[in-house]
């Protein structure tokens, strides 16, 4: 059985007011603006680029009372469908992944359960891809094009959201139309519940820090010299490069 590869592209903050949390963001944190926030599929989002990977903040379902870490965006390595499938063949629900289009850009994203708690209200199944999921995707590209259906789809966002992209544009030429940012040297993800799950995984990218803590993103930790901050409940802290490598 082939061991999933995920690698992390972005990171995701849920907030009842994105233009604002995103300006913070770029403020606090010296993040270009990336992409400013529009509708997308039912929600709002916006992104920052912070080095190798951005900072999402998207707006969907009644709004939390302030900023939560709402969770983390992978891509894969070895391909996506292989991807999906090697983590159905490890026991990881994946939903399916119905291409969506914004700003002349084309992607898809899976919602995978069984990494943090309360995840975002999907239909998911470990069973071999198969004409199912086809017909799953083909329906949900449709309804992501409906306002109306999909303000439903996105009414309850549960707790958390773990989902894997493909790209159908070349994401490193776009976020290089923007200056980097600070790094990111690494993040810390509280996995209390789902250990077991997170150890089936290989991962890449910068740095993930899986804690036995309450489930949810907790820290990011950017290169640099600034003074630390939190947005919402997450909490961002700056370290020099000599720091980060004692």
């Amino acid at each position: 059985m082939p061991t999933p590869n995920l690698k992390l592209d972005h990171i995701i903050i849920r907030s009842g007011q994105p233009e604002e949390t995103l300006a913070e963001l770029a403020e606090r944190g010296r993040m270009p603006i990336h992409a400013p926030v529009q509708s997308v599929g039912g929600l709002l989002s916006g992104i920052v680029r912070a080095g190798p990977i951005d900072i999402e903040v998207v707006a969907l379902g009644d709004p939390p009372a302030e900023p939560v870490g709402y969770g983390l965006g992978f891509v894969a390595p070895e391909g996506f469908e292989a991807t999906v499938q090697a983590l159905r063949s490890a026991g990881i629900a994946t939903s399916p992944a119905p291409w969506v289009r914004a700003g002349g850009r084309r992607w898809r994203a899976a919602q995978i359960h069984g990494l943090l708690a309360d995840p975002f209200p999907a239909p998911t199944s470990t069973r071999e891809l198969g004409a199912v999921d086809r017909i799953g995707e083909v329906i949900g590209g449709v309804l992501v094009r409906i306002p109306p259906f999909s303000r439903a789809a996105t009414r309850k966002a549960g707790s958390s959201m773990v989902v894997l992209t493909e790209y159908g544009f070349d994401v490193e030429a776009e976020r290089a139309l923007a200056a980097p940012g600070p790094a990111v040297a690494a993040v810390r993800v509280g996995t209390a519940g789902f250990g077991e799950a997170w150890e089936r995984l290989r991962l890449s990218g910068v740095q993930l820090h899986l804690d036995d803590l309450e489930s949810g993103l907790k820290e990011v930790v950017l290169v640099g010299r600034g003074e630390d901050f939190a947005i919402g409940d997450v909490a961002f802290t700056w370290r020099t490069s000599d720091q980060i490598k004692s």
